[in-house]
């Protein structure tokens, strides 16, 4: 059977190590949640294949409270769960593309939801089963089927301290955590590259913690948020009196001596601030401000997600001293897998959450088992734009907030829901859309509202303002005080896209 390209996972550098084979497609079925909570994250490969075989594919296969077993060498042993609770048929098309579907059915009054829609039966195409397919048994347990690229385990990488740090289940994260491992403790400059909310600063800690130099602090500047004029000082240090202002000041580079520089958004950096960079990269040193030059040890990680061609605006000279190693995040709607288990470290973590809906501190109870299976199998259908940043936000309203206990799956206006919107606090509102930077799109999304709705909810909200309600002094007084037109936006409670068309008029931009 020929492995989907889709699947095919190609390494950034190809060495002898980092050359497994992670080209097995296989039915993988994940457990999302379980009352207990030691049971997310396990999983089975229910239908693997040899490639170019599709005749090794199963006739029927059956899950429900005794079978399969799970990776902890367990079955579900849930005792709400039917002994058969749903039937898979996979079938591979007789092209030559040989694409998967499979047939999904419930058993008669096993309580089996199965898809977006919780049907009783469902045909999942390809690209459904790579998107992966939500299955609710019972009232609290959750799986998701997906069709993933696997390879075989990897008991050498530091488990402990990367589950802390990256929590998740998912093949992908299985693969990431492998690449940490091996290039950590070298002293090539890394590149991350995903999408915003995916976890690249975390990323970046964990390679610093792995590495000789974890004796010492990772040292972040977020090269976006300083300006132009003084990028040179931030990175590089200053002398007092070397320019009008200017202070004793160690640079980033300095303070990251013998350590590790975190340099996020890098693809944001002006192109002045680039040669600056590729500077102290191709020389070793960093000229101080009104002071001398100093050589330096510092190794380079750095994080975008933009693009870094020369298109773009990115120098290929500075992108080659920053990628000896490119590791790539996939979004979360791509590993639906590390959703519970990431949900679950950030609900462990929070010492504010009402322990009255913390799965982490009683799943055991019925209505709360089945509170969280319900946002979870849900969960597993929403796109999560704002990846794992969005989902923390989503978790806490649901910790805190029992009336915020929304549908994520629908993308279109349910009059149901938004009424449900109607019992969402005040200060949940304001706290999320503050949280998105007072986008309207990207808080509707995190709430599970439609905008229309969410528009209702902040015209009765105290605190909503609209750009035309800010007089043009107002807008101009910010300005004069704030570096960029995001961070005006932000202390003025409006989206910098609302912003940008009033200054346009102004003609500050």
């Amino acid at each position: 059977m020929a492995v989907p390209q889709e699947l095919v996972t190609k390494p950034a550098l190809r060495t002898g190590e980092l050359e497994r084979e992670y080209s097995l497609p296989t039915l993988r079925l994940t457990i999302v949640f379980h009352p207990n909570l030691q049971r997310i994250g396990q999983w089975v490969d229910l239908c693997p294949w040899e490639t170019g075989r599709p005749d090794a594919l199963p006739g029927e296969l059956s899950i429900g409270r005794y079978t399969p077993e799970f990776s902890d060498q367990r079955p579900l042993e849930d005792q709400y769960v039917s002994r058969l609770a749903c039937l898979l048929t996979p079938k591979v098309s007789q092209h030559a593309d040989g694409r998967l579907s499979l047939r999904l059915e419930a058993a008669a009054h096993a309580g089996v939801r199965i898809g977006a829609g919780g049907h009783k039966g469902f045909i999942a195409d390809h690209e459904a089963l790579v998107k992966g397919v939500p299955l609710r048994l019972s009232h609290a347990v959750v799986l998701v089927i997906r069709l993933v690229v696997s390879g075989a385990d990897n008991h050498s990488a530091p488990q402990d301290l990367l589950q802390k740090l990256l929590p998740g289940a998912s093949a992908d994260m299985s693969r990431l955590w492998h690449q940490i491992a091996l290039i950590a403790p070298t002293n090539l400059p890394i590149l991350i590259q995903g999408e915003s909310g995916v976890g690249k600063e975390l990323v970046a800690q964990a390679l610093h913690e792995l590495s000789a130099r974890a004796s010492r602090g990772l040292v972040v500047i977020n090269l976006a948020a300083i300006p132009q004029e003084l990028a040179a000082a931030e990175l590089f240090g200053s002398i007092r009196g070397a320019y009008t202002g200017a202070i004793d000041r160690l640079g980033a580079f300095q303070r990251a001596h013998e350590s590790t520089l975190f340099l996020d958004e890098i693809a944001d950096a002006p192109i002045e601030v680039q040669v600056q960079l590729l500077r102290a990269l191709e020389q070793g040193e960093v000229q101080i401000l009104g002071g001398s030059s100093k050589t330096v040890d510092v190794r380079i990680v750095a994080a975008t997600d933009q693009s870094t061609s020369e298109d773009n605006g990115f120098r290929a000279a500075l992108y080659h001293r920053i990628s000896g190693f490119t590791l790539h995040i996939p979004p979360l709607r791509a590993r639906p897998e590390d959703i519970a288990p990431q949900a679950m470290a950030m609900l462990d973590r929070d010492v504010e959450v009402a322990a009255s809906l913390n799965p982490c501190r009683c799943s055991e109870l019925p209505e709360i088992a089945a509170h969280w299976a319900r946002f979870f199998f849900d969960a597993l259908s929403h796109d999560w734009p704002g990846n794992s940043r969005e989902l923390r936000h989503a978790v806490m309203l649901i910790a805190q907030d029992k009336g915020s206990l929304l549908p994520l799956n629908s993308e279109t206006q349910d009059p149901q829901k938004d009424a449900a919107s109607e019992a969402l606090s005040e200060q949940s509102l304001e706290r999320v859309y503050r949280s998105q930077h007072y986008e309207i799109a990207a808080t509707a999304a995190v709430l599970g509202i439609s905008r229309p709705a969410l528009y209702r909810r902040l015209e009765t909200h105290p605190g909503f303002v609209r750009v035309d309600d800010l007089s043009d002094a107002v807008i101009l007084e910010m300005m004069a005080r704030v570096d960029s037109i995001k961070e005006a936006a932000f202390e003025l409670k409006i989206s910098h896209h609302a912003l940008r068309p009033r200054l346009r008029r102004l003609g500050l931009t």
